[in-house]
């Protein structure tokens, strides 16, 4: 934000302009999703209506090795087939503390199963979240 407040002080930016701004600076996590451009954004956030609806299922269990394994199933909806997100996962640990664990790509109205070993946790985390921060528009469920 503050190479594009810098670059078009004093002066008009277009939509276009900020959306190459941003694609200047991509994370390898947002360039994994729209393989170094934004327009998959821009099509469902600026230019588009949709505002998809997130769920999660998910247990906590230990393996035979005694680690700790999250088993989820994270589910989008209320959007297009080709509407796509990174969407942030989160969980609450025993003693109160959320941390991430990552993000999910999904696409569409769909579901994603998998399982994440946390591996050195002792202790059953409480509970798994989904874009906990808001972190992504959405609708609530």
């Amino acid at each position: 934000m503050h190479e594009f407040a810098s670059t078009y002080s004093g002066r008009a930016a277009t939509t276009e302009d900020f959306q190459a701004m941003v694609e200047k600076h991509l994370t390898p996590e947002m360039q994994r999703i729209g393989g170094g451009r934004m327009d998959w954004f821009f099509e469902e956030y600026v230019y588009g209506t949709e505002l998809p609806t997130y769920a999660i299922d998910s247990s906590f269990a230990k393996n035979a090795d005694g680690d700790i394994v999250l088993s989820f199933k994270v589910t989008q909806s209320h959007v297009s087939d080709s509407f796509r997100m990174l969407v942030p996962m989160y969980m609450e640990l025993a003693d109160g503390q959320v941390v991430s664990l990552g993000r999910a790509t999904i696409i569409g109205n769909t579901s994603l199963d998998g399982k994440i070993p946390l591996k050195g946790l002792k202790d059953i985390p409480h509970r798994a979240m989904l874009n906990y921060y808001n972190d992504v528009l959405s609708s609530p469920n």
